[in-house]
């Protein structure tokens, strides 16, 4: 890794450190709308999902300190959860641009994918940026001193890049290895470092500035690892960077931007 990614990375993580300060008082003012209401409660620690009215299950949460005040409102029904967003008129204005990537580039390309790709060419390129994603679920539990996680994870990376041929084939998994998650931005949040602002990224969608900076790391820990040059193959490949974003969009095509047909599709 050369020095300018360095100075970067540093600079990101000291930016992410000074935004973990608890900012309770920071919350938007509340709103006034008809039929709502606007509901206060303290998070339940290790709560993974939050089901909302839509029908619908989102993401993953992230990880919540126990003294760490989530305020929920609900209009008209619908159930949000409200963030610290002080970049707010970039990030409409960024959302807005997702949707129209989306509509005219992401989408349709997924569209055309699915239509020429086999299932089984569908699930094995699904696997090989999955088996990749093990390189950051491997340094992130050396981090997080996760040793049992660690060790699981490097058998699973070195059966499915060998006998799976280039993790194209789930091979651990059938040998009954569980595939587990971390990234650098639940490893920020297990040391106690917070959400940040809300921001909305351009052709990735929502995160916030903790999130953003571990994808950012996981982007430049799999570069440098760079694991298949012994075989020739480059994961920094433009051709297998456009297959891993056409990749990503098709795991998460259930959701669309302005979707929800709601007035208040941004909260």
């Amino acid at each position: 890794m050369n020095y300018k990614k360095v100075i970067v990375l540093s600079s990101l993580l000291l930016v992410v450190g000074c935004s973990s300060i608890d900012k309770k008082e920071d919350v938007k003012p509340e709103k006034t709308y008809s039929n709502s209401k606007i509901i206060e409660e303290v998070t339940i620690k290790n709560k993974e999902y939050l089901k909302l009215d839509l029908g619908k299950e989102i993401v993953p949460q992230p990880i919540v300190r126990d003294n760490e005040v989530v305020r929920k409102k609900e209009i008209n029904g619908t159930k949000f959860i409200e963030v610290y967003d002080p970049l707010e008129p970039l990030n409409r204005r960024i959302y807005y641009f997702n949707y129209y990537l989306d509509k005219f580039v992401l989408i349709p390309a997924v569209n055309v994918y699915e239509f020429v790709a086999p299932t089984v060419v569908q699930k094995g390129v699904s696997n090989f940026f999955s088996n990749l994603q093990e390189i950051n679920t491997f340094v992130n539990s050396l981090l997080q001193f996760e040793g049992r996680k660690a060790t699981i994870t490097l058998a699973r990376f070195g059966i499915n890049s060998t006998i799976g041929i280039l993790g194209l084939f789930d091979v651990a998994t059938k040998l009954e290895l569980p595939k587990t998650y971390e990234d650098f931005g639940l490893t920020l949040a297990k040391y106690g470092v917070g959400n940040g602002p809300y921001l909305v990224l351009p052709g990735f969608g929502p995160s916030n500035l903790r999130d953003t900076t571990g994808k950012a790391v996981g982007m430049v820990t799999v570069s440098e690892v760079d694991p298949y040059n012994p075989v020739d193959v480059n994961v920094d490949d433009w051709g297998i960077r456009t297959a891993n974003v056409i990749n990503a969009r098709k795991e998460t095509k259930k959701f669309r931007y302005y979707g929800t047909g709601s007035p208040f599709e941004y909260e």
